[in-house]
């Protein structure tokens, strides 16, 4: 079911409809059906991984305490799970290899991110964090509720379990937040993502075509794109399960105001991290064999966390750069604050880290976009090569997907966006929307009417226009 559609919207409004009318002992079963419902609308094919997902982790889990070979009885269930996710990544490539691009393999919606929820709950089990669930169907609705089965927030159990058995009754005021941050997730996915889209889309598929400015801004918005559409996604996500009464985990804070790029994997994708510090960082040996064994590790799990999002070498590369940008910042920092004590600072200033963080991250993911490593490496040179400033000016840049209007919403909506994390990044652990909730009310319907319209009018619709499905879908 797609999250920006009308069949969503009524779908959501439904099940917390009847979830706020029934009696406590009966919501969570209605939240595990409307899951189902949610998944198997996608696809019923999927339905099956997602089951062999579920039987296999509840089985090992409940199994661990009393068995005689925990470890070996907790391998095989990581081997199936995460070796099913590894293998149906790799597959179409290898076919493709192996002259078989012409046959089509199902990928199940969510499998990169409830595969990794369930096995973090096998290895919490495993380790005595936890104790395993007793009952099938409670597990069953931890892995797929419908929120975050598709892309996460990647949740524990300890976290999201209590909250989904508790069948609270959620309060007016945690309604209204929900659709507020709902409201905000359509306005950063439809109005600015899918709206940079259009422009990435034209010079990524074409890759040896456009040089110098094209390519320079195509790689920046494709940065805020999958930022806006990631982020907007997970609000979506997030905003649907307050209006439950469930809290799901932050997954972004601001990410593009780090001063570095370990930094920015603290506010990026925030349980992705998390998930590979405690399961695999961590199992490595973490920091504890010495400095040269941690940037060891760190550049082990970063080029997982490559190949997690993609087996081309693209990816692998975007991995390896993040992990040797984080081992490499330390010394970095100290060699820049040297030169600039000399020049009379104490250190270096922190809008220059900004920037020069905000320039890492964008060429990262200029090879996390591109076609392949090598296409990346071609465009990324044909910036170099064509760089112009005259494509300010001679209108080259208006005939890469966005005439002049378009663009002038997209610049004018991004502004909104900075001042609105700006206000964010101030208040800190305060929420935007509680400072909001203290203006008059007449006020903050206007506020939120005025977004509504905003998402209606300025968002990517007409004719002929494909709505592009979230990124991370893809993931």
């Amino acid at each position: 079911m797609d999250l920006i559609s009308g069949g969503f919207l009524l779908f959501a409004a439904l099940t917390v409809l009847v979830y706020r009318a029934l009696p406590p002992g009966l919501r969570p079963k209605w939240l595990l059906l409307m899951s189902a419902v949610f998944y198997l609308w996608a696809d019923v094919r999927c339905g099956l991984f997602l089951l062999l997902s579920v039987l296999s982790c509840w089985g090992a889990a409940l199994y661990l305490p009393r068995a005689k070979r925990k470890r070996l009885l907790l391998g095989l269930a990581l081997l199936f799970n995460l070796g099913l996710m590894a293998a149906l990544k790799l597959l179409p490539r290898l076919l493709a290899r192996m002259g078989g691009g012409g046959f089509a393999l199902l990928y199940p919606l969510g499998l990169s991110f409830y595969s990794l929820q369930a096995a973090g709950y096998v290895i919490d089990v495993y380790r005595g964090r936890i104790a395993p669930e007793k009952k099938l169907w409670r597990f069953a609705l931890f892995l797929c509720f419908f929120p975050v089965v598709s892309q996460g927030p990647i949740s524990r159990w300890e976290q999201l379990a209590p909250q989904l058995f508790a069948g609270r009754e959620p309060a007016g005021r945690e309604f209204a937040f929900g659709a507020q941050l709902m409201l905000f997730g359509y306005f950063k996915k439809l109005v600015i993502a899918d709206r940079a889209g259009l422009l990435v889309d034209t010079v990524y598929n074409a890759p040896g075509q456009y040089a110098g400015l094209a390519v320079c801004l195509a790689a920046l918005l494709y940065t805020l794109q999958l930022y806006t559409d990631f982020s907007g996604c997970v609000d979506i996500c997030r905003g649907a399960a307050q209006m439950l009464g469930i809290d799901l985990a932050e997954n972004f804070r601001r990410p593009l105001f780090s001063l570095s790029i370990r930094e920015f994997w603290r506010r990026w994708h925030i349980t992705l991290g998390a998930w590979f510090r405690d399961y695999l960082y961590f199992p490595l040996g973490g920091s504890r064999r010495g400095s040269g064994r941690a940037r060891l590790n760190t550049l082990l799990v970063f080029a997982a966390s490559g190949l997690w999002h993609g087996a081309g070498l693209n990816f692998l590369f975007w991995g390896l750069f993040n992990g040797l940008c984080i081992v490499t910042g330390p010394s970095a920092l100290k060699l820049r604050d040297g030169l600039w004590r000399r020049l009379g600072a104490k250190q270096t200033p922190q809008l220059l880290r900004l920037l020069g963080c905000f320039f890492l991250v964008v060429f990262g993911f200029h090879f996390f976009r591109a076609p392949g490593l090598s296409a990346g490496l071609g465009m990324a040179l044909d910036a170099v090569r064509g760089f112009s400033l005259s494509a300010l000016t001679d209108g080259s840049l208006l005939a890469l997907g966005l005439d002049g209007k378009d663009t002038l919403v997209l610049w004018l909506s991004l502004v909104l966006l900075l001042a609105v994390s700006l206000l964010e990044e101030k208040l800190g652990t305060v929420p935007l929307r509680e400072e909001l909730a203290l203006l008059p009310l007449p006020l903050r319907w206007a506020l939120w009417l005025l977004g509504l319209a905003a998402v209606l009018i300025f968002g990517v619709y007409g004719p002929g226009y494909d709505r592009a499905q979230f990124i991370y879908m893809g993931f």
